[in-house]
């Protein structure tokens, strides 16, 4: 027995060292790696940034007075009403002062914990995410500073190679020399993308709440803040991965001490509330405006390039704001009024398409696409009477033969004598998903409820040029029934013969 025992426990003593034999060799061997690639990483950064150093001093430099592509507002004749804005990125730029401390600790808390520490590199997280990511290669980590990513989007290429991640550091050294941290925060925060169009915090604020960036509150700051890491993290693209996100965010904060735990779960209990206008943000809206505003871009684009969409010009027109609308009204009203003799068509475009443009027949699929639909008429959820607006055709009941049809928050229940000139039943004319034009009759805001006519799109086009007598500059300028329909301008492109139009020209000379 006591054999039995020595044996056993001699095994276990050998067992015993071998376990921490095999332990050391498997902590070791990561720690070993880790501090030659350290070693390694470090001679790196210090032979580029003294055989490189002037390489990016220029731009580096040059960014005290850098000035990142702006919007070009196109203003009427009045000198306030903007009629429409260029811009290839949408950006409304800041100052460091006016930075909100709930979006710079949102912001610091996700991205660069150690900002106000650091030199521009973080040899603590390159440290720590090396380790990681030795030992546990199936998720890898990063370790990019505010400052990196910055020198990254501004003067380096997206390939992931040893020779950019060493320009990069090199980059963020030289900007962390020239810069304080609230000049580097404040050029951050003004150039990254934040998804739906917008670059920089304050347009992503207005993009997606309709407010400035100041008045956001926790968990708003925190949802810009989690956007930053791709735009799939976009709420319009997808908000489960957006709320997920924005909650991590919250829970960065809490551990960095930036807010309570509290604060923290109330905030990701709440969940995200977009503008109605973040939906609308890339849909075509038709405005008053919208065929002399071409004009002016075409003239813009032909005189001064590239500056049109990135120059932040501010360009101001001859067109009347109240002479403009009165002539896009007359000659809707003109050509709606021509085209009731010619015959109902019954063409109306269907929202349940795929990409290929065949039928969706899945029910899930389409109950979701209908409900996500948005229409750039519904935009805001303002309408008047007597205007013609598009609406999605929701359900169609065949027993009581009528139809509901959304627009935007609002809904109207069609029945045979709303069917207007067609002539036929709700069930006989329309589908769900077809999306035809109606003329809204009565407004119930209290109940969100139309009363509406179906209407068609006249085929049929026309335009009008209104000239000031005494000075020749033109105050109003339609060229045809509507912009997105035809992007053909019959004012300027259709060219006619001008027929008994120089008469009056020749009797004056006679």
């Amino acid at each position: 027995m006591a054999q039995a025992i020595n044996r056993i426990g001699t095994l276990d003593v050998g067992t015993d060292r071998r376990a921490k034999r095999s332990f050391l060799k498997f902590i070791w061997l990561p720690i070993a790696l880790l501090l030659a690639l350290s070693a390694g990483g470090l001679t790196g950064i210090l032979a580029s940034y003294y055989l490189n150093n002037s390489r990016y001093s220029t731009e580096v430099s040059a960014l005290a007075t850098y000035r990142p592509p702006q919007v070009t507002t196109i203003y009427a004749d009045d000198g306030e009403t903007i009629l429409s804005e260029f811009a290839l990125e949408k950006r409304i730029p800041i100052k460091e002062r006016d930075i909100p401390k709930n979006v710079e600790d949102a912001l610091i808390a996700v991205e660069d914990y150690r900002f106000y520490d650091h030199i521009g590199i973080d040899p603590y997280r390159i440290l720590g995410a090396t380790y990681k990511n030795l030992t546990n290669p199936g998720k890898m980590e990063g370790a990019s500073t505010i400052t990196q990513q910055l020198a990254k989007n501004l003067f380096l290429y997206r390939d992931q190679t040893y020779a950019r991640k060493i320009n990069e550091w090199m980059v963020a050294l030289q900007i962390e020399r020239l810069y304080t941290k609230r000049q580097i925060l404040e050029m951050y925060m003004n150039y990254m993308f934040l998804g739906a169009g917008s670059y920089g915090f304050e347009a992503g604020a207005r993009t997606y709440f309709n407010k400035p960036l100041k008045e956001l509150n926790l968990e708003e700051a925190a949802l810009l803040a989690a956007i930053l890491k791709s735009p799939e993290y976009s709420p319009t693209r997808n908000m489960e991965k957006a709320k997920d996100r924005r909650d991590v965010v919250l829970d960065q904060m809490a551990k960095y001490n930036k807010i309570s735990v509290a604060e923290a779960n109330e905030a990701k209990a709440r969940p995200i509330k977009l503008a109605d206008t973040a939906y609308y943000q890339s849909l075509p809206k038709s405005t008053a405006w919208d065929y002399p505003v071409e004009e002016v871009r075409k003239y813009l684009e032909e005189k001064y390039t590239t500056r049109v969409a990135q120059g932040g010009l501010k360009v101001y027109t001859t067109i009347n704001v109240d002479a403009q609308k009165l002539a896009t009204k007359a000659v809707r009203e003109g050509l709606r009024r021509y085209d009731k003799n010619r015959g109902w068509r019954s063409d109306y475009q269907n929202v349940l398409l795929d990409e290929n443009g065949q039928p969706i027949t899945d029910e899930k699929e389409i109950g979701r696409k209908l409900k996500s639909f948005k229409h750039a008429d519904w935009y805001g959820d303002e309408y008047e009477e007597g205007e013609f607006i598009k609406g999605v055709v929701m359900k169609i009941d065949s027993a009581r033969d009528e139809a509901t049809i959304r627009f935007g928050r609002y809904e109207a229940i069609v029945t045979a004598k709303d069917m207007g000139r067609s002539g036929k039943k709700p069930k006989d004319e329309l589908k769900v998903g077809f999306l035809p034009e109606f003329e809204v009759k009565e407004i119930d805001e209290d109940l969100s409820t139309l009363k509406v006519t179906l209407s068609q799109v006249p085929e049929v086009q026309s335009s009008i040029v209104s000239l000031n007598a005494h000075t020749g500059e033109v105050v109003a300028m339609v060229g045809g029934y509507d912009y997105h329909t035809s992007k053909f301008n019959n004012a300027t492109q259709g060219l006619r013969q001008t027929g008994s139009a120089y008469k009056p020209f020749i009797y004056t000379a006679a």
